[in-house]
Order: structure tokens, then sequence, then C-alpha cells
């Protein structure tokens, strides 16, 4: 409702009315006040999430088999190079790379174009057909776009069906031939190349193919006595020359040269690194809660989280688990500390992890020291080769925080409703805030309407106090003409 300051009464009726309506809007700002800390809270939650996934993940990585099952494979020459999968044994091999895989090539080198786009003396009419062998023995006729080379190339290179591929090749300055590659390397694909044949109806333009390369498979020799052994490949790659090993070979070795010895060993190293991964990462996690749960001090402020129970049990739990040890991996069937693989908590409350320590542990028992991280007790309900900690006790490191992390943010099987998985806790708290937020911005939306209500009736109230005080002062102007026309 439009109105004008003042008229009658002098004062600013717009600014009377807006300062009013802030006393009135008192209730509606602590509700906005409210709606930011507890967005500030979800975000925090959703952030002390985020990084128990990350945990989740590392400490997967050591229930894998993938991982305490990991080989590392060297190679003392540069001759061949070497690397291992999952399922690699330990042990060695040594052998001489005799021969590298080639691949078969036929060029016609008898004669040329000036061009491989001109078709002046190229090697068909345009309307031609070629004759072409394909690898099932058919035969198949190919019509080119026009008498170029290229078109040639093109015609060849459109049969899927073929054994070889085209190119149009330069041999000599303004000289284009057709050359012709097999598609795959190695001694049968030369015999497949050389039972199809060039295509028919090239002649007499370039004349007949020669072999500019000839197919050969890659070989390699293993030992040097009567009973030595010849490997051949139609690459220079050897599949499971070693199971779970390959080998590629890199370049043929003289007699003078020493043999090729690979050597694959427990990768060490790399399960080192994803124990070093999960001891980072729950550090992230501690890290994290620790900034969202910090107090007020005079240089910051407190942190959204403050005095949450919940974060501080989280807490607790994670250096729980390292401080109570590993049940029944000790003497006489007490825990054992998870210091003798290396890992422990400082005085700051930080997790540690002594690499060192570790793989002394690993090289004298390995199998000792994976149940630090990976041992479990399987319980009724659960599932013998899977971890599932809503059934299953676990005992090991990498069990018990994945346990941890996986009841604080993705939830577990609830094992008195195995159908049914209980929600995380995480994800309980930031479900719980964001409908508080809801609710609260449904409230400020509600007090909106209210609001604009009160302002109106104000200006209506003021307007007619303006309407109300001019008539008085009408009126009193009347009397007091009047008085004085009686004096």
């Amino acid at each position: 409702m439009a109105s004008i300051d003042g008229l009658i009464t002098g004062m600013s009726t717009t600014d009377t009315i807006n300062q009013l309506m802030q006393v009135e809007a008192a209730p509606q700002a602590a509700l906005k006040t409210k709606i930011s800390t507890t967005n500030k809270v979800v975000t925090a939650y959703q952030s002390v999430n985020s990084r128990l996934s990350s945990l989740v993940s590392a400490a997967k990585a050591l229930g894998s088999s993938d991982t305490w099952g990991g080989m590392k494979a060297t190679s003392n020459s540069t001759a061949a190079v070497v690397s291992a999968s999952a399922g690699a044994a330990a042990g060695s091999l040594s052998f001489r790379v005799e021969q590298l895989a080639a691949t078969h090539v036929m060029t016609f080198t008898a004669s040329s174009v000036t061009s491989a786009s001109d078709a002046a003396g190229s090697p068909v009419l345009a309307g031609s057909t070629l004759s072409i062998k394909l690898k099932d023995g058919t035969t198949k006729e190919l019509t080119p776009a026009d008498a170029s080379l290229q078109s040639v190339v093109a015609a060849i290179n459109g049969e899927a069906g073929s054994v070889y591929k085209a190119s149009a090749v330069q041999i000599g300055p303004g000289k284009f031939t057709l050359q012709l590659t097999a598609k795959t390397g190695g001694a049968t694909a030369a015999a497949d190349f050389a039972a199809a044949g060039p295509p028919e109806g090239l002649k007499p333009a370039f004349g007949l193919a020669t072999v500019t390369v000839q197919g050969e498979d890659a070989r390699i020799k293993v030992g040097s006595t009567a009973d030595a052994y010849t490997i051949t490949s139609a690459t220079n790659t050897f599949a499971d020359i070693l199971p779970g090993v390959t080998v590629t070979a890199a370049k043929v070795q003289t007699g003078a040269d020493p043999a090729v010895t690979i050597d694959l060993v427990a990768d060490v190293d790399g399960i080192a690194a994803k124990v070093q991964a999960l001891v980072d990462n729950a550090n992230v996690v501690l890290g994290e809660i620790a900034s969202q749960n910090k107090i007020k001090t005079s240089t910051s402020a407190a942190g959204p989280l403050v005095g949450d129970t919940a974060m501080r049990k989280l807490t607790q739990d994670i250096i729980g688990a390292i401080s109570s040890g590993a049940a029944g991996l000790g003497t006489n069937g007490n825990a054992a500390s998870f210091s003798q693989v290396g890992v422990s908590v400082d005085r700051s409350g930080k997790l540690t992890f002594d690499k060192a320590k570790f793989t002394a542990g690993y090289t004298a028992d390995p199998a000792a020291t994976q149940k630090f991280f990976d041992q479990k007790v399987d319980k009724t309900g659960g599932t013998a080769d899977k971890f599932d900690p809503g059934f299953d006790t676990a005992v090991g490191l990498g069990r018990k925080l994945e346990a941890i992390a996986l009841i604080a943010s993705e939830g577990v099987v609830d094992p008195l409703n195995p159908g049914k998985a209980k929600v995380g806790t995480m994800q309980a708290l930031i479900e719980r805030n964001t409908a508080t937020v809801k609710g609260l911005t449904d409230q400020v939306s509600q007090w909106d309407v209210r609001l604009d209500l009160r302002k109106t009736a104000l200006q209506k109230q003021f307007s007619s106090l303006e309407v109300a005080l001019g008539k008085m002062q009408q009126q009193s102007s009347w009397l007091a003409g009047q008085l004085a026309g009686l004096s």
C-alpha cells in the first residue's frame, strides 16, 4: 500500500513501520540463524562421512587376496620386461631372446605412380574390379571408387574379412606404390597372407609384389642344455610364461649377452603402501573430526560439531581399535599389540606406521602378519568369504577400521533383521538435520506471509491516523475561525 509520509503528523511513517517490522521479524531472523547453523552441521557431517568412505576403501584393500598375494617381478636385462598379476607364485626363470616377432609385409616395388590421388598410370581403370581372397577362403570382388591408388587402398581396407591392410607408400621422390601388411603379426599370419595372396587385377600396372618383411614369431629359449625348450609367440608378449607372469621381449640377444633372469618375490613394498594408506586415511578421519569438533578460542570460532557425542565416540572407536590390539593373536590366546607389525598411536592421538618393523615382521612370518590386518571371526548368518560387520567379529586392524567406518557411514546388515540394513550413523545424522532445515525453512516461509499481512495492517493504521488527524486539524481550524468571528 502506497502512503505519503507525515503530511499531518510530520513523522516518517515508512521508517516507523520498518522499525516496527524489525521487531516483528525477530522470531523469523532467529529461525534463519538456526537454519544457517544447522546447514553448517550437515556440511560438517558430510565432510566427515566422505573421509569415512575413503577409510572403508583403504580397509577393504587389506582384506583383498590381491593385496596379500601381490608379487613383484624383476628382470636383470633390458632384453625383456616382466610383470606379475594376482595369483603369481614366487620363483625364477632364465631364458634367452632369440627372435622378435615380425609382421608380414609385401610391397609392389616393380612399378609406381607419381601421386596416390592421381589416376594417370594407376593400376586399374575406373570401374574395374579387384579379386581378393578372405580369411575364410572365399573370394570377393572389390570395386574401387575411381582409378587412383588411394581408391584401391580404400577398397581393400573396407573389407573386414581380408587378412591384410593396404597403404599407399612412397618408395622414392614422386614414386608411390601399394603395400600390404598382415593384420596380425607372427608366422601363422604370414602363412595366411601367403595362402590368400595379393589382390588379382593389379597387374600389369604394378607387376608382382615382393616380400618386404617376412612374418615371424617371437622366440625365447629356456635353458642351455640338450633339454632346453623354445617358446614362441605371434607378438613379443609371452603370457603366463609362469602362472600370472607376462614377459615382453624387447631385443634379440647375442651369444655374448647373459641370459635374462626373472625373479618373483612377494611385493612387500606394495603391501606396506596399503597399510600406510589405511593409517593415513584413519588420520584424515581423526583430523577432520578434530577440525569440526574444535572448541572456541581467542583466535578461532568453535567448530559446528563442538561437543557432538557421536563424533567423540567415533574418535574413541578408531583409537580403541588400535589400543585394544588383535584379539587371540598373542601368546596364550591373548590380544597382540599392533605395534608388532608397525602400527601404533602416539601421544597426540595420531596413528603412526613403522614400515621397517612391518617389513621385518612380514618377512619372518607372512601369514601371521596378514592376520594382524585381515583376521575375522565368522558368525552364523555371515558369508564365509566375505566380511559382514553386522555378523562377524573383526580381529585384524583392517577389519576393525572397516567395521567402524561402515557402521558410521554406510550402515551394515541388521543381525536381528538380515533382510534390512541399518542406516549408517552419519547418514542418519545428516538426514535428521536435513529434515530439521526443511522444517525451519517452511516456518520461515510461513513467517513471510505473516509479516506481509502485519506490514499491510500497520500501513493502514498509519494511513488512517493521518486521515483522522487531518480531519481534526480541519475541525480545529473551523472552530478557530468561528471563535474569531464571535469576537
